[in-house]
């Protein structure tokens, strides 16, 4: 069974991007790379074309979002006969065997696709229990290290391009749930991962976690959660996620930096959740 990796790169730090490379290469057949306008292209080739394994690069001009990145990531994956995809983002690295792992479990029933336990760099998390490999259905994956059912990704016609980044992930586990099909989450430890940069702060006794992400990536974490629960209303509550988003803007003023720009980027990432139209922007045949 074949199986393919895909990368979306934007300015990617070379050397993270060097070890993501070299800790995939020999677990998949392929790597599909796609390239949103990166200004440091040249440096990007001169890596990729040393690497060892079968590879292509696709290129954009311009930056058109992580959503319909993959797009063009999945449809040369389906076009060349693969029927699983690892997506990766840009400054990930898999743990060994992780595809050896994900393979033992692909006669799950209804499965949409499956994911991994993952290590964030910047913290210590002495609470995970790891590597039982037992396996549960979940709400929600992130994109990074999930394996993803390319005919089952036809069928609800990729991901919507509209969310461009953030809630790409949780959006496309809502579209595969709709169409009968299921998240898994593998007790593996798989990926090491950074997620913002992040930090643990202590709070009148209690260990409060900040991610510390730039105000756009706010901005979009508002906008893509009030759209997508207006879409899945069955799977998400709008005034539920406009309280989350107030709490997160309490969490910024109490803990971050730049907090008057994150608290109204937030504001402004409500806003344009409730104009998006409904009607998705899915992209992977268009």
């Amino acid at each position: 069974m074949k199986v393919a990796a895909g990368i979306v790169l934007f300015n990617p730090d070379i050397n993270r991007l060097k070890e993501n490379i070299s800790a995939i290469e020999f677990q998949v057949d392929e790597i599909i790379f796609f390239d949103n306008g990166s200004k440091n292209i040249a440096e990007i080739k001169t890596i990729i074309e040393g690497i060892n394994s079968k590879f292509v690069l696709l290129t954009s001009s311009k930056n058109i979002g992580i959503a319909q990145a993959l797009n063009e990531i999945a449809r040369y994956a389906i076009e060349n006969k693969y029927k699983w995809l690892l997506t990766l983002d840009q400054d990930s690295v898999v743990y060994p065997n992780l595809i050896v792992q994900y393979k033992k479990k692909l006669n799950l029933p209804y499965l949409g696709q499956l994911s991994c336990k993952r290590v964030d760099r910047n913290i210590k998390d002495d609470n995970i229990t790891l590597n039982d490999c037992s396996v549960k259905e979940i709400k929600y994956c992130i994109t990074s290290g999930t394996l993803i059912n390319l005919e089952v990704l036809k069928k609800i016609n990729g991901f919507d391009g509209k969310l461009f980044i953030d809630w790409v992930d949780n959006e496309v586990c809502c579209a595969l749930r709709k169409a009968g099909y299921k998240t898994y989450e593998l007790n593996y430890k798989g990926l090491l991962q950074e997620m913002g940069k992040a930090t643990f702060s202590i709070f009148f006794g209690k260990k409060i976690y900040t991610p510390n992400y730039p105000a756009i990536r706010y901005f979009y974490n508002a906008r893509n959660s009030i759209y997508t629960a207006r879409k899945y209303p069955n799977e998400e509550n709008v005034y539920i996620k406009i309280l989350q988003q107030c709490k997160v803007q309490i969490h910024i003023i109490i803990f971050e930096k730049n907090k008057l720009k994150k608290f109204y980027s937030i504001a402004q990432g409500i806003r344009a959740g409730f104009r998006l139209s409904k009607h998705h922007d899915r992209g992977l045949y268009e």
